[in-house]
Parts: C-alpha cells; structure tokens; sequence
C-alpha cells in the first residue's frame, strides 16, 4: 500500500471535519474522487455513504411514516398541501432555495409533487428520518450551493425540475422565477440578473430551452459582467449575443 502524503492526510482530515466519517471511508472517498475534497463529499451523500455510517442507521419506518403524513389521502404521492406542511415543520417558506437543494436530493420529477420514492429515497439519501433532523441539516445544505460543483448540479437540475407536465421547456416566468431564486445565493449572484430577468420578459417573451438554461451557467461563469472578454465568434445562443448587445446599447458602448 503507498503511503500517504502529507496533503492527503490533510485532505483526509478536512473530509473527515466536514463529514465525521472514519479514516478509512474518508480516504476510500478521496480515492475515488481523485483526492478532490469537494468531489469526495458529493461522492459520499449522493451514493448513500452518509447514511451507512451515521451511527444506528436510519429508522426506515419513521421515514414511511413522514411520507403517510404528508401524501394526499387518496393518492400515492404529496402534493401542494403537503409539501407546505412539510415546510411548515422545517419552519421555512416553499420559496426558500433549501426546498429546491432538498428537491434535488429527492431527484423530483416535478414541482409541487413528490412520488412516494422520491421523497424516501431522498431522506435515506439525506440521512434524516424525521423532520427535526432535517432541520438540523439545513444549514449544511444551504451551505453545499456555495461550491461551484454542487451549485452546477442542482442548477441543472433546476430546468427539469420547472417544466410542468408534458411540456419540453420551461415557461419564461416560470424560467425568471427560477433564475432569480437561483442566484439568490451570495457566493453564486450574478450582477446582471435583474438586466437579464428583464430583457427576456420585454424582448424574448417565450419559453426557455435547455440549451439556453444550462448555456447561461456558463456564459455567467466565464463572460466578465462587462462583457471585456465576451467572444463574439463563440457559439452562444443567440439569446445571450442579443442581450449583450442589448447591454452595451444600454451601456451606451
């Protein structure tokens, strides 16, 4: 076995403060994810890690009993009025971006409903069995979007997540709504999402690709806000070469 360096030791030590895992998971985590801390701490609560080493497990019938609470009593699934109960016992608004970070665990297919495996699975992949527990993980959760990796994946996340049933893109204000609850969090705001949220209502008017959707993230994370490094000769959607030029107009440039 090759011994390890000193940066990995620290690596591993970071991991473990973050995680309270063993030694051993944490390097087995390190390993996979190729010693990238942050790739190693997605690696352990989205495969499941997390759970398998709180101490005692989790209460699976507790988790099938948050589920029995919440569901419509009819049907298999929890709709609108449970999901504000949900939100009421977690004490925040439906509108917080920790319900879409917890959506996203849950893999929803759609807004304002979980399916029965949805919501479990996502809270044995949380590693929660009651909504007090939950609430404790909340901050850990708010703070997991301030990482550029973890904000990719639930902002992809995101474009499914806000189409309504049947439909292949996303309704403008639905797309608006979305944006702006996405960069409300201050690591990831971008200064020109309010230009952005209202030249597409005034100027565009129609619903949102995938392309367009998952493109901005990436004119955001390499285009200055200036627009001092924008490529005219890079292939962007022509939605983002019209708003530049909407800006510099704007701008007077």
């Amino acid at each position: 076995m090759n011994r390890l360096t000193k940066q990995q030791k620290d690596k591993i030590t970071q991991f473990r403060g973050i995680t309270g895992s063993s030694e051993k998971l944490a390097t087995d985590c390190l390993k996979i994810a190729g010693w990238g801390v942050e790739q190693a701490i997605d690696h352990f609560y989205s495969s499941g890690l997390a759970v398998q080493s709180t101490s005692g497990g989790l209460d699976l019938r507790a988790v099938e009993a948050m589920y029995q609470r919440y569901k419509e009593p009819d049907e298999d699934y929890i709709s609108v009025d449970g999901i504000t109960r949900f939100c009421e016992e977690l004490e925040v608004d439906p509108t917080d971006i920790v319900v879409l970070i917890i959506s996203y665990y849950m893999n929803a297919a759609v807004m304002c409903e979980y399916s029965k495996d949805e919501f479990t699975s996502g809270l044995v992949k949380l590693g929660v069995d009651s909504a007090d527990k939950l609430k404790r993980r909340l901050p850990e959760l708010r703070a997991e979007v301030k990482a550029d990796g973890k904000f990719k994946e639930v902002y992809t996340f995101a474009y499914n997540f806000s189409r309504e049933k049947g439909q292949k893109c996303v309704q403008l204000d639905t797309a608006v709504g979305m944006w702006q609850l996405l960069f409300s969090v201050p690591e990831q705001r971008w200064p020109l999402i309010d230009d952005w949220c209202e030249f597409l209502t005034k100027h565009h008017n129609r619903a949102i690709s995938r392309d367009t959707w998952l493109q901005l993230y990436d004119f955001i994370k390499s285009v200055k806000p200036d627009f001092s490094n924008f490529d005219e000769n890079s292939a962007w959607p022509y939605l983002l070469d019209e708003f530049v030029d909407h800006m510099k107009a704007k701008r007077g440039h």
